[in-house]
C-alpha cells in the first residue's frame, strides 16, 4: 500500500508502519478484516504514526490461532513487534475487545497513555446469553461480513452482478459464522468477566446508537464497569465507522488523545468536544433512518407522511445527543418536546428499504416562536446523493400536568419553554363565533364555499404528554383529509390508479400547530382548494377547528402541494395532465 511499510512478520502476525511523524498509535482490526483497514482514519490523524497490525483473526482465517492464544494474549505479542513505544491502542470490534482484554489482564504498565474503542462488544455480567441472543448475533455477524465484503471491493462493489456479490457474501458469511461465530461468542461471554474497574488508562469508547455491536443498555452497564472509560453512542457511527465515517471519528479521537497525551504535533483546532451550553450550537447533528413499511401504500414508493415522520426523528436525535432527550425531559424536567410546525420540499421519490440520511442544523431563533431547526434527507442511488428532503422544523418545550420532573430547567432550554403551544406568537391563530341556531357546518363550510369538512374524535393513539394531539396527528389528518375529500369528489385514489393509472405526488407539505387539542375533544377539519397550477397540481389548505363553548377555535393549519404521476404505459414516469373535468371537480363539482 502507498507510503506503508511493513516492519515485522511473526507467525500470524504482522505489523504495517503508515507514513508520517509524531507519537505511535497502533491499530488493531476486527474479525475476518485486515490492517489495511486503518488506512482512511490513519489521514485523520495528522501528527500521529500509526502501526496497523495483522492479527490472526483476518479474513479468511480458519481460526486455528484460538488454541495458542485469547485476543489478549495475541496483541500482547502483537505488541512486541512494534519498533516503539505506542502513545495509544486503537480498536475496532472484535480488535477492541482484544484491547479491552489486554488492558484488564495487564500486570504492571500497560505501555500505553490511552485507548480508542470503535463498536466493541460487550456483555455485563448479568447479561443472559440466550438462544434467542445467540440467534441475534448471527444475523449481526452475518451483516458485519456483508459489509466488510462491500468495504474491501470499494467502488467495484456497485460495477458486479448481484447475483455474484450476492453469492460472495453469502459464501464467506458461512465460512465466518460456521468457524467464527463460536470463536466470537466465547468472547463475548468473557467481556463481562473483566476486571476493567482495574484499568487506569484513560479510553474513549464509540460506537453507533444502531449498532448492535453495543447497545445503549450494555453502553451504559461498560461505562458503569470501567471507570477510566468515556463511553459516547453517536447516530451517525456505523459499525465500520472508522471508514464509512472516518472524518467524524477521527476529530473525535484526535480530540481526545490531544487532551489525554498533550501532544503538540496536533493543532488546537482540531479538538471538537466541549460541555453543551447552548441547544442552538450551530453543530450539525445527523440520523439515518428508514421509512416504515407502512407507508408504501402504491407499489414501493413513500407516501409523504412518512418523510416528515423521518424528520421528526433527526430533530428528537438532535436534542438526544445534546443530552436532552425526550424522555429525560419529560421526567427530570416536567417538559414535553413538541414539534409546532413543519414545512417541507420533497424533490425526489423515496422507496421502500431505502436508507436515509438526515442532516439537522439549528437556525437563528425568533422571539417566542421556539426553536428553529434545518433538516434535509438525503439517499445514495445510482453512485450519488439525492436529497429527497429539504425541511424547516421549530420545537417548542411544553409544560406538561403529569411530567416527575423535579430538577430546575437547564438555562439552554428555557428559551423555548412555554405553558401551553398557545402561548407561542403566531400571527394565524383564530376563533370564529358561533350564533344562535347555528352549526359547525354552518360556518366552516358555508353554501358555495367548494370546502370539505370531516369531523372526527381525537383518540389516545393520536396523542401525547397523556392528554393531547400531536404533531404528527396533524401530518396523518393532512394525508386522510386529501383521501376522504378525493372521494367524496368521485376523484378517490384507487379509481384514478384505475382508470388512469395515476398515483398521487405531493411535493410541499407544511403542518402547524396553534394551540392544543385534548384527547377525546372532536377535530372539524376543513379541505379547501386554493389553486391550480400549469394543470398540474392543487394547492390546498386544511384547518383544525375545536368548539369550546360558542366559538370555534382554529388549533392547528396546514398546506399541501398535490399532483399525479403516470404509474403505467407509454407515458410512465410522466407528470399527469389535470383536464378540465378533474379541475371543475377539485374546484368544487362531482365527477
Amino acid at each position: 500500500m502507498t507510503g506503508w511499510d511493513t516492519v515485522a512478520r511473526s507467525d500470524a502476525l504482522e505489523v504495517h508502519r503508515s507514513p508520517g511523524q509524531g507519537p505511535a498509535l497502533v491499530a488493531v482490526h476486527g474479525i475476518e478484516d485486515s490492517w489495511g483497514i486503518w488506512r482512511a482514519l490513519a489521514e485523520q490523524l495528522p501528527g500521529y504514526r500509526l502501526y496497523a497490525l495483522q492479527m490472526p483473526w483476518h479474513g479468511g482465517n480458519s481460526y486455528a490461532w484460538r488454541d495458542e492464544g485469547s485476543p489478549g494474549e495475541w496483541l500482547r505479542r502483537a505488541l512486541s513487534l512494534v519498533p516503539e513505544r505506542p502513545a495509544a491502542l486503537l480498536g475496532h470490534s472484535f480488535g477492541a475487545n482484544a484491547v479491552l482484554e489486554y488492558l484488564a489482564t495487564c500486570e504492571g504498565d500497560p505501555g500505553i497513555g490511552a485507548a480508542v474503542l470503535a463498536a466493541p462488544f460487550y456483555r455485563p455480567a448479568d447479561f443472559p446469553v440466550s438462544p434467542a441472543i445467540r440467534t441475534r448475533s448471527e444475523g449481526a455477524l452475518r451483516k458485519v461480513i456483508n459489509q466488510g465484503v462491500d468495504i474491501a471491493l470499494g467502488p467495484r462493489s456497485a460495477t458486479l452482478d448481484p447475483d455474484i456479490l450476492a453469492a460472495m457474501k453469502q459464501k464467506a458469511g458461512e465460512r465466518a459464522v460456521a468457524s467464527g461465530l463460536p470463536v466470537f461468542h466465547r468472547e463475548f461471554e468473557a467481556s463481562g468477566k473483566y476486571r476493567l474497574d482495574r484499568v487506569e488508562v484513560p479510553t474513549l469508547v464509540l460506537a453507533g446508537v444502531d449498532d448492535e455491536s453495543l447497545t445503549p443498555m450494555r453502553a451504559a452497564a461498560l461505562d458503569r464497569a470501567m471507570p477510566a472509560a468515556t463511553v459516547r453512542l453517536r447516530a451517525v457511527y456505523g459499525h465500520f465507522c472508522h471508514v464509512m465515517q472516518a472524518q467524524e471519528l477521527g476529530r473525535e479521537t484526535g480530540a481526545f488523545l490531544r487532551r489525554t497525551l498533550n501532544n503538540p504535533h496536533v493543532p488546537v483546532e482540531s479538538e471538537g468536544e466541549g460541555t453543551v451550553t447552548d441547544l442552538l450550537d450551530g453543530a450539525p447533528t445527523t440520523y439515518v433512518g428508514m421509512p416504515r413499511y407502512e407507508g408504501a401504500n402504491i407499489r414501493t414508493w413513500i407516501g409523504f407522511k412518512h418523510f416528515m415522520y423521518l424528520a421528526e426523528e433527526a430533530v428528537l436525535e438532535y436534542f438526544r445527543e445534546r443530552g436532552v432527550g425526550a424522555r429525560d425531559m419529560y421526567h427530570r424536567y416536567g417538559l414535553g418536546l413538541e414539534i409546532v410546525d413543519s414545512s417541507v420540499q420533497l424533490p425526489a421519490t423515496l422507496f421502500v428499504d431505502d436508507r436515509v440520511y438526515a442532516t439537522v442544523v439549528s437556525a437563528t431563533p425568533k422571539p417566542d416562536q421556539g426553536a428553529p431547526f434545518t433538516i434535509t434527507l438525503t439517499v445514495e442511488r445510482d453512485g450519488e446523493a439525492v436529497t429527497v428532503l429539504k425541511g424547516k422544523l421549530r420545537v417548542a418545550l411544553v409544560v406538561v400536568k403529569d411530567g416527575s420532573g423535579t430538577e430546575p430547567v437547564p438555562a439552554m432550554l428555557e428559551p423555548f419553554v412555554v405553558p401551553e403551544v398557545a402561548a407561542l406568537a403566531n400571527a394565524k391563530s383564530a376563533t370564529l363565533p358561533l350564533a344562535p341556531g347555528q352549526d359547525v357546518a354552518d360556518v366552516l363550510v358555508p353554501e358555495g364555499s367548494g370546502a370539505y369538512l370531516w369531523s372526527w374524535r381525537a383518540p389516545y393513539p393520536y396523542c401525547h404528554f397523556s392528554d393531547r394531539l400531536q404533531h404528527s396527528a396533524y401530518v396523518r389528518t393532512l394525508e386522510e383529509v386529501v383521501d376522504r375529500f378525493l372521494h367524496d369528489r368521485g376523484l378517490a385514489i384507487g379509481k384514478l390508479l384505475d382508470e388512469r393509472a395515476w398515483i398521487p405526488v405531493v411535493s410541499r407539505a407544511r403542518v402547524q400547530m396553534l394551540s392544543d387539542i385534548f384527547m377525546e375533544e372532536t377535530v372539524h377539519t376543513v379541505f379547501t382548494i386554493e389553486d391550480i397550477i400549469k394543470d398540474t397540481v392543487y394547492t390546498a389548505r386544511m384547518d383544525c377547528y375545536v368548539q369550546r363553548g360558542d366559538t370555534l377555535e382554529l388549533a392547528a393549519t396546514a398546506t399541501i402541494m398535490h399532483g399525479y404521476a403516470i404509474s403505467r404505459g407509454e407515458e410512465a414516469g410522466s407528470v399527469a395532465i389535470l383536464d378540465e373535468t378533474v379541475k371543475a371537480v377539485l374546484i368544487g363539482g362531482q365527477a
